[in-house]
């Protein structure tokens, strides 16, 4: 069956993580010294094991922030271990409150292969969504760079209460799309949310190893958005 529906994860599949520099920023600010890769390869340590706690739960808004702030903790700790709980919780809130200030200071970017790939399939006339671990403000930032033009479909986990690897969230997605799972592939950097997620709600999914560091045998793997195109068909 053909595809006709294309979905997107956002943070590390189209737009450039600031979330390495957003840490290692504030991390240095509160006395640790921390370099963005640091914080990168702690971040993919780690996150397998928050998805395993936090991915299937429905989430209010304050619940999503207090979950990012324990991701952050997690990452905290991989990278400074032996510290006191108390001075985890402490730099751990210091993230999550200087974030927004932060953010603000490192640009918006999006990978070079991000807009013309959306322009090739919305011009081959697929249906685009986005389906997204991530704040509620993401949505604003998703704005900001004028991708709502691609994506008439938007699923932030922080504004609808479910993350990826939640088959639900995958659903939510389809159900606005009017679009059928055998017809509809996902493709996104981390396996555990965006392939495993996805193929949970019948859905193909396509992992982002832009590096080539992380090879999977039991899905199809692309180093950039431009190598998708075989997978459509």
């Amino acid at each position: 069956m053909p595809v006709t529906t294309v979905f997107f994860d956002f943070g590390g599949t189209l737009l450039i993580m600031r979330r390495d520099r957003i840490i290692s920023t504030i991390l240095s600010e509160v006395g640790y010294s921390a370099d963005p890769e640091q914080v990168h390869s702690a971040y993919f340590s780690v996150e397998p094991s928050w998805l395993e706690v936090y991915g299937d739960k429905k989430m209010t808004g304050e619940e999503t922030e207090e979950a990012y702030r324990k991701l952050d903790a997690m990452i905290f700790r991989l990278m400074f271990p032996g510290r006191r709980e108390d001075e985890v919780d402490r730099v751990s809130t210091l993230m999550r409150l200087g974030w927004p200030r932060v953010e603000k200071t490192v640009p918006l970017e999006l990978y070079p292969d991000a807009l013309p790939t959306l322009e090739v399939l919305k011009a081959g006339g697929y249906k685009l969504g986005m389906v997204s671990n991530a704040p509620p403000d993401t949505v604003n930032v998703i704005e900001a760079l004028g991708l709502q033009r691609f994506f008439p479909v938007v699923l932030v986990s922080g504004v609808v209460g479910v993350s990826k690897p939640n088959p639900e969230i995958f659903r939510m997605a389809l159900g606005q799309a009017g679009a059928k799972p055998e017809e509809t592939v996902h493709v996104g950097d981390v396996y555990e949310a965006d392939v495993v997620g996805a193929r949970n709600a019948g859905i193909k999914g396509v992992l982002l190893d832009r590096n080539g560091s992380r090879p999977i045998p039991d899905c199809p793997c692309i180093q950039s958005l431009s190598e998708i195109y075989p997978h459509l068909r």
